[in-house]
């Protein structure tokens, strides 16, 4: 297939050189007297061109038929060489490995292992059994109990606790800024005696959902809150700041008029009216 396109390649470049450069190169073309027409049409600029063309066209089909012709021989002989070298050492270590695990076993089922485990699992099992419980009895104690939370630490405790009046208070602004006045509730309560909405109209349009105190209960920890619409009181009631962190930060003050002590104290915002609510 090469050479018949570099023969065709050869004819095209041969003859359409021939014709353009008739044009250019003084020649007599008696030969041409038979054919009508043939002497004008190489004097013309049509003439020029296709010879070009032709001669080009040639030469592109020379070049293939040079590419396409030797690429061939190379690559077969140089792999078929090597794979054979290649593929004799890959099974020789296979078949050395095979007799060495036939050897290890033979040893086993002699006298001297039996009486060796025998005495072992006797003396071993009380040592290991005494051990295990005396390290893990703690932990699981306190996984089964109780799951470990942050609640079991009074200063995250204390900070969630912050983070959610910080919330609350700004709900608060936010409502007041829109109606001029604050949610109406009588009474420091919270969601043990007014629900989920402990303070009316203040959730979702304010704030998603109104926080609850992480150990929430009717005599001790909760938020509270009471409000105649022109003064307020937000406090987290009734908690402890034992081994808690400062409390009093991002403008959350420590209520006195509760008769404050560090196992029961109540924080939080009000305005200067209702300080002693």
């Amino acid at each position: 297939m090469a050479g018949v396109l570099v023969f065709l390649g050869l004819l095209l470049l041969l003859g359409g050189g021939a014709v353009a450069g008739a044009r250019f190169v003084p020649v007599d073309l008696f030969f041409l007297d038979s054919v009508a027409g043939a002497k004008d049409f190489l004097a013309t600029d049509m003439a020029l061109y296709a010879g070009g063309g032709g001669a080009a066209a040639g030469l592109l089909l020379m070049i293939l038929g040079f590419a396409t012709g030797g690429k061939k021989a190379k690559p077969a002989p140089a792999r078929s060489a090597r794979e054979p070298a290649r593929a004799a050492p890959k099974q020789q270590p296979q078949q050395r490995a095979a007799p060495q695990p036939a050897s290890k076993p033979a040893p086993q089922p002699s006298s001297k292992p039996a009486a060796k485990p025998a005495a072992k699992p006797a003396a071993a099992p009380p040592p290991k059994a005494a051990a295990k419980p005396s390290a893990s009895s703690k932990p699981p104690a306190n996984g089964q109990d109780e799951a470990p939370t942050w609640t079991q630490d009074p200063r995250l405790t204390n900070r969630k606790r912050v983070s959610d009046i910080v919330s609350i208070n700004d709900a608060l602004k936010a409502y007041h800024a829109k109606n001029g006045k604050y949610p109406k509730a009588d009474g420091l309560k919270g969601f043990p005696d007014r629900g989920k909405a402990w303070i009316p109209g203040l959730a979702p349009e304010f704030i998603a959902e109104l926080p609850r105190d992480p150990a929430e209960s009717r005599s001790g920890p909760q938020y509270v809150y009471a409000s105649n619409g022109t003064d307020y009181k937000l406090l987290a009631h009734g908690v402890s700041l034992v081994g808690g962190t400062n409390v009093e930060v991002l403008g959350v003050k420590i209520d006195p008029s509760k008769s404050t002590t560090a196992e029961n104290a109540a924080f939080g915002f009000w305005t200067a009216a209702f300080e002693k609510v």
